[in-house]
């Protein structure tokens, strides 16, 4: 099967992950040529990516259906959505291309994703507009006051919307709000595109978002009109998540062409309460976003008995913490949450069943007492499959989309162990060994700082160096992957920063 992707951004996470999903069914993912797309804040050339899209149906290889990003179709990229100024008219103009598409191309079938404008708790402006690196987390707070005016909630310890609004730039806030209406726009526009059956999927989805924000209330709205609107209906979906809906939707349009009927998953939590926990940057519970990524691939929440693939889901550590900002106090492996996860995953193991983790003890990275754990129980190889980076909804998402496959693919014959063995590890290599440990001792070795953000140009290549020697034999230090390497050549830093990473691994034949 091949299936062509228009990818949110040019980052491995939206490029390299749905490749490496697809083919643990032996299915083919194709993007445009690099040098099309978006380049971190250059938008990428939207007229040639028309072009290309029309004619992934039709080319020498033709695509069996596409997986577009709205975004970067009628922006350019996830950043460009966030920082152009565009009108909401040449958006639409771009989305066009999807109709005739689909006039020229009806066997086709049209996945898109479209995203909720964040607006992140921090002033950080890598990804926004510049003013957020000197008001950002206030214009956060705003979101949230205009969102607790709009429920009519009153708390005298925060600050109401009038009075963040009178002590904040005034030509800022009226580029956050008239950016966020032309989004909003173009996200209920997608909506047409659901009834109108030019798209077979729609996920609208939200990243870094809070239960009372600017994006959840905005979410609120479009939930309103999906579920009025005739011809929307189960096809259209939303829940939290982004830098993984790609995975998910490659994974969705795989498991139709295997199977006639929907894989079954079951969400297993061995911590009491822990699916009713909200994980940070997300604004629903643990438990309702897993079901909400059950249902993005196809598939149908059950319970375990008579289960397809069972997903144990680790839940977050109530101390707090986060791999990217604060990092967390590490508990022990014997620690009680972290001793029920592990037994779980073995428990079911033991029965038989198809087995992925969903480790979303902390943000941007995997807790360390869960992998020791699970390495004193089992061989990390025999997982259907492993996540723990960025937020719950992308941990979720890519490692559903990952287990789904394994799950769907060996019942169909399709399954391809090499491509899937080698997926597992670079999960617990790049979540593990470099998010939860690697990537802030080099911080601490090159750098004054705690958190990620942009490194100085001089300072990219030698700390690409040093993260290339601490990981190379990383990999022997999951059980199950002995004699693995990370090759030194392949390590890059894909927007010179050390948050997001990418490199290839070396098998013990070489490969």
């Amino acid at each position: 099967m091949r299936i062509g992707l228009l990818p949110l951004d040019e980052r491995p996470v939206n490029t390299r992950l749905p490749q490496q999903v697809g083919a643990v069914a032996g299915a083919v993912v194709s993007l445009p040529p690099e040098h099309l797309l978006s380049a971190r804040k250059r938008p990428a050339d939207t007229a040639a990516l028309t072009r290309w899209l029309e004619g992934a149906p039709v080319g020498e290889q033709p695509a069996d259906a596409l997986v577009v990003s709205l975004d970067m179709l009628g922006f350019g990229g996830l950043i460009a959505s966030r920082t152009s100024n565009d009108p909401a008219a040449s958006v639409l103009g771009r989305w066009e291309t999807l109709r005739r598409v689909r006039r020229g191309s009806p066997g086709c079938a049209i996945h898109g994703v479209s995203l909720v404008t964040r607006a992140p708790n921090s002033y950080d402006s890598d990804e926004e507009p510049d003013y957020w690196q000197e008001i950002g987390a206030d214009l956060h707070r705003l979101g949230g006051a205009l969102h607790r005016d709009y429920l009519d909630e009153r708390d005298g310890l925060l600050e109401s919307a009038s009075e963040l609004r009178g002590r904040l730039p005034g030509h800022a806030v009226d580029d956050f709000t008239r950016r966020r209406l032309r989004n909003h726009t173009v996200n209920l526009a997608a909506l047409s595109l659901a009834c109108d059956k030019i798209l077979d999927t729609l996920l609208i989805t939200a990243d870094d978002t809070a239960e009372r924000s600017a994006g959840s209330l905005e979410q609120h709205w479009l939930a309103h009109w999906r579920d009025v609107l005739a011809g929307a209906g189960e096809n259209v979906l939303m829940h939290p998540g982004a830098d993984e809906v790609a995975t998910v939707l490659v994974a969705r349009t795989v498991l139709a062409a295997l199977r006639g009927e929907p894989l079954r998953i079951a969400v297993v939590c061995a911590v009491p309460g822990g699916l009713d926990r909200v994980a940070p940057y997300e604004n629903v519970p643990l438990g309702v976003g897993a079901r909400g990524h059950i249902r993005a691939t196809g598939s149908v929440p059950v319970e375990p008995d008579g289960a397809d693939l069972v997903l144990v889901v680790h839940p977050p550590d109530k101390a707090g913490g986060d791999w990217a900002h604060r990092h967390p106090e590490v508990r022990r492996a014997d620690d009680a949450d972290v001793k029920a996860t592990a037994e779980a995953v073995a428990s079911y193991l033991g029965r038989g069943a198809a087995v992925a983790v969903a480790d979303c003890a902390y943000p941007n990275g995997s807790d360390p007492a869960l992998l020791e754990a699970l390495s004193q129980r089992l061989p990390l190889a025999s997982l259907a499959g492993y996540a723990g980076w960025n937020t719950a909804g992308n941990t979720l998402g890519s490692v559903i989309a990952q287990g789904a496959l394994f799950a769907a693919s060996r019942q169909a014959g399709t399954f391809d162990a090499a491509a899937h063995r080698r997926l597992l590890l670079h999960r617990l290599v790049e979540d593990g060994a470099y998010m939860a440990d690697a990537r802030g001792r080099a911080l601490a070795a090159f750098t004054d700082r705690t958190r990620h953000s942009t490194l100085p140009s001089d300072l990219v290549q030698p700390v690409t160096n040093w993260i290339a020697g601490n990981l190379a034999d990383s990999p022997a230090s999951f059980p199950g992957f002995e004699g693995w390497t990370v090759a030194a050549s392949s390590v890059r830093l894909p927007w010179q920063r050390t948050f997001e990473l990418d490199f290839e691994l070396t098998a013990p034949d070489g490969k």
